[in-house]
Parts: structure tokens; sequence; C-alpha cells
């Protein structure tokens, strides 16, 4: 047999599924590990879905996504996040991950460099290799509460590099970017002629101050932003996201629509749009709660040794567990297999992840409660034993 494309044999799995993989064959296993809300879809979304089905809407649609539903993201750009974005200048996409993977192969020739914060979501490693791409991490580690310092990103900059991504609220660290530095950041893209891939998918979880999108900074169209209904509105099994880009751009990911989805799920469309223009006090809800979460958590740890950044926004949150083990993909096994509590491994989020730990705290109270509980002790036996 011919070998399979050594680009994606040779491409490192998610360490977070690796351990939620484990976490599902284990009985009663406190589940800390996936950005899964716990809270369900809220039931007039569900209803919108419901009826659409029962009306037949279940045939093919524009791979750009229904003009009802880009007129409605339209609206939430601007109510939400500031941006006079029209209709024609988004694409809905299924889930944020499939506009995150056409944003990379819009932009991407093979061998060119995305500048991508270390530490980062392990999937967007995968899309840019996928892609033909390489990446360049640049530092936004725990010495700065996981932020970048935009003076110190030039020496990052080489020939082949053709954008830099931004996350804020960050996945994994929960670091929010100030509006000062979002704009600074995108002046740094502007000098070395970057393209700007700002991941904003948890823009309405910001728990202390306010989110700022890239894009509001964008004089000269090079930043393509990206959201989703994934976490604000409980939507992860529903797959839409969106993506608000320059103008010379749409047409080519809407090309990349075609062979990489069709179209995205018709139903979900109409659920999408009920969401947008439906009742938004849910978002409120759920980030209050996340909010207790994350307070709870800090209280927890707080008389314990334990080294924990407090997030500003999403819903995760990085523990030391330097202490107990630099092997940290060993540590989040052993915490499945003998104390039933899954956790994300800090490497698979690349090197600035060794040492740490990922927590999701988008929990029921009394499991993220257990689940801290065990944590703590496991990391003190493990210290102890080293």
């Amino acid at each position: 047999m011919k070998p399979l494309a050594r680009t994606v044999a040779e491409m490192p799995q998610s360490g977070i599924r690796e351990i939620a993989n484990l976490a599902a064959r284990t009985p009663d296993c406190v589940r800390l590990d996936l950005g899964e809300p716990h809270f369900p879809t809220p039931p007039h979304i569900v209803e919108a879905a419901c009826q659409a089905a029962r009306d037949g809407f279940t045939k093919y649609t524009p791979p750009v996504g229904l003009l009802s539903l880009r007129q409605a993201i339209s609206e939430k750009l601007q109510r939400v996040n500031g941006l006079d974005v029209p209709a024609d200048g988004i694409v809905a996409v299924s889930g944020a991950t499939s506009g995150l993977f056409t944003a990379c192969l819009s932009i991407l020739e093979h061998g060119d460099e995305i500048l991508l914060p270390n530490p980062a979501w392990p999937n967007w490693e995968m899309m840019v290799l996928s892609a033909g791409g390489k990446i360049r991490y640049y530092p936004a580690d725990s010495s700065r509460n996981f932020l970048p310092d935009p003076g110190e990103l030039d020496a990052y900059v080489g020939d082949r590099t053709r954008g830099i991504i931004l996350n804020s609220p960050s996945n994994p660290t929960g670091a929010v970017m100030s509006p000062g530095l979002v704009r600074e950041m995108v002046d740094f893209a502007r000098r070395h002629d970057l393209w700007v891939i700002a991941d904003e998918c948890y823009d309405e979880f910001v728990f202390d101050e306010e989110h700022t999108c890239a894009a509001r900074f964008d004089g000269d169209g090079r930043v393509i932003s990206l959201f989703s209904c994934s976490k604000t509105y409980a939507m992860t099994g529903w797959r839409v996201g969106y993506v608000a880009c320059p103008q010379d751009l749409i047409e080519v990911m809407a090309k990349l629509q075609q062979p990489v989805i069709g179209s995205i799920c018709s139903v979900a469309q109409k659920a999408a749009e009920a969401a947008f223009r439906g009742p938004q006090d849910s978002i409120a809800v759920m980030r209050d709660y996340y909010r207790g979460n994350r307070d709870l958590a800090a209280d927890m740890f707080a008389d314990t040794g334990i080294r924990t950044w407090s997030p500003g926004g999403a819903f995760y949150m990085m523990v030391d567990i330097s202490t107990a083990s630099m092997d940290t993909y060993d540590f989040a096994k052993r915490l499945v297999r003998s104390r039933q509590v899954s956790v994300a491994p800090g490497e698979t989020f690349g090197p600035g992840g060794r040492g740490l730990v990922r927590l999701s705290l988008a929990t029921s109270r009394d499991k993220l409660e257990t689940g801290l509980e065990r944590l703590i002790e496991a990391i003190r036996a493990d210290s102890q034993s080293a």
C-alpha cells in the first residue's frame, strides 16, 4: 500500500482528546478536561430547529450560510462587539473550528509560518500543519500572566511569516487582553504586513472587564475575526460559527467551504438565528456561574501552596503541578486512573504548558469541588514522593 500523507501521519494528537477518551472509559470520573458547557441549549433555540425541521427546511443552503442568519450575526457584531460588518462580510461556518481551518487554507502557501501564542489551543497547530504551514511560537507564558509583550515579538518574524494568531479570552489560560494590548498587537502585525487571525470564541465570557475585538483597530483589512455559538449559547454539538473578514477574503472562504463542508446544517442555522435574535439572558446566567466557579477554585487553592492563575475570561484555569511532575501527560493519566479526575495536560498546549494542567470550570459546582479536592490531594501526594 502507498504510505499515508506524512504531514497528517506525523501530526500530534490533541492531548485533551487523549485524556478525554481515557476519562470516558473510567466510571464516575469527574470531568475537568473538555471545554464543554454543562448548561443545556436554551429551549427557544431547540424549538426553532425543531420547527424548521417540521417545516421541511432540510435542504442545502448557500456555502456562506443563510442570508437571514448572516443578517442576525451582523446585528450581534454591532450590538455586542461594536463592529460594523454587513451580512456580505460574514461567512457562517460549521463550528469555529471549520472557520479557523479555512482561514489557514486561505492565507498559507506550503512552508509559510504562523505565529502562535505559547501556550495555545492544540488544534491550531493541527490546522496550520494540515494547511501545509509551520508554527512559530511567540511567548505568552506564566511569567507575564499569559499575555504577550508586543515589544519582544519582532525577533519572531521571519521571511515566510504570513500571520499571527490572537486569542482573547484565551483557551487554555483564560487571559484577557486589554484594549491597549490588542491595539499594540494589531499595530505589530501592520508593521510586518501580517494577517491577524483573531480567535474570539469566548467574547461574551469576560468576568472583570470588557472584551475588545482586534477588528476595532483594523484600518487596512488584515484582521480575520472568528466567533462561535458553541460556548456562548451552549451549542457545542450544533456546530455553528462565523467569520467576519475583509471583503477580498469572502470569496476565497466561500470557495473553500464547498470542499470542506459543502454547506452548514440547515436546521442548525435556524437554531443559531433564534439564538442571536431571541432572549439573551442565558448568557449572563452562564457567565455569572462560571465566574462563581472561578472564585470557588481560587478559594480552594488559596492556602494550599499550589500556584494558579485566576482567569479573566473563558472558563479555564491553569494550575502549576511542577512540584508533583513536569510530565503533565503522565500526571493527567495517573490522576484519571487513581483518583477519577480528568484535567488537560499542559504540554499539549505547547512548550509553555510544561509543568501545568488546564482545568475546565464549565461543570456543576459540586463536581468541581469534588474534582478540585482530589486534584489537590494528588498534587500534594506526588510532591511528597517526588
